[in-house]
């Protein structure tokens, strides 16, 4: 038998529309090759996952947020924004003196990274149309060049801005524990037991995560 070609780039579709039955016909994959994900699927219901707008904005707040609650984040955000004029785009935060940085309440690493993220984007103005056109990890080992940007932060750019549906974010706590929860074990398994473990979720890994999430979320009792 021919091996089973993989798919690269596999994404969400734009159209809600679509995205329902294309997420109906992977919830359908993930219940049938795997039981635990079958009783969060009961247990939870259909997929919520949608795609994030992509661009600038959503990789700043990214930046921003590492380390800080959700509230913390949107309060820095919201004030970055208000020092650019409304609008936090590549120019307005490449011209932002330091002061203003400090008075937001970004710390001098992060100003650091929104700055090498916005010189990114003003010498290159395609740049992250072009990272959308790369396959996963070409598009994840991309973003990871900029000065900041992790690959968890990366991970989480390409599954829920550019809707990619096979990332598995395995340095990501949140999976870790709700793996721990559901198959049994420690946190620390190693990255190549998760990929071992998640194998049967391909080529829908980033649902499988977010039905992981999800559980979290909710708490142990789905």
């Amino acid at each position: 038998m021919a091996a089973v070609e993989e798919i690269p780039m596999l994404a969400l579709p734009h159209d809600d529309d679509a995205a329902v039955a294309l997420l109906a016909e992977t919830v359908r994959h993930l219940a049938g090759a795997d039981r635990r994900l079958a009783l969060l699927v009961a247990g939870l219901g259909p997929c919520g996952l949608r795609r994030r707008p992509p661009g600038f904005a959503t990789l700043l707040q990214a930046i921003v947020r590492q380390q800080l609650s959700r509230a913390a984040a949107a309060t820095i955000s919201g004030r970055l924004a208000a020092a650019c004029g409304g609008e936090v785009g590549a120019d307005a935060i490449a011209g932002l003196p330091d002061a203003a940085f400090a008075a937001a309440g970004v710390s001098r690493a992060k100003r650091d990274a929104l700055r090498a993220l916005a010189s990114a984007i003003a010498a290159h103005p395609e740049w992250l149309a072009e990272i959308a056109t790369l396959p996963d990890e070409d598009a994840i080992a991309a973003l990871c060049t900029i000065k900041g940007i992790g690959r968890w932060t990366a991970e989480m750019y390409v599954m829920f801005s550019l809707g990619r549906l096979d990332v598995l974010p395995v340095g990501d706590a949140a999976i870790r524990a709700a793996i721990a929860q559901l198959y049994g074990g420690r946190r620390a398994r190693t990255p190549a037991s998760l990929q071992r473990l998640a194998e049967p979720w391909r080529p829908y890994r980033s649902v499988a995560c977010w039905y992981l999430y999800a559980h979290l979320d909710r708490g142990p009792g789905v």
